[in-house]
């Protein structure tokens, strides 16, 4: 079990996400998960993600229909 968890929702925000993720993957204190909930964005969140978690294991991707900000 990593010491914390990092929920980071998404949508739409493929302008902002690599910076978001690279700075957290660069953190020197590195027992986390990082779970991204991806609520049904329709640009490129989903490819960066991705390649994220295929790099790292302490990422996850979540993919769920738009259900609006409280989903």
């Amino acid at each position: 079990m990593p010491a914390f968890s990092i929920i980071v929702p998404a949508y739409n925000v493929e302008h902002y996400l690599d910076e978001a993720l690279a700075s957290v993957a660069a953190q020197s204190f590195t027992d986390f998960e990082l779970i991204l909930v991806d609520d049904g964005s329709t640009d490129g969140t989903a490819a960066i993600a991705q390649r994220y978690c295929d790099s790292d294991p302490r990422f996850r991707y979540v993919y769920q229909p738009n259900r609006g900000q409280s989903a």
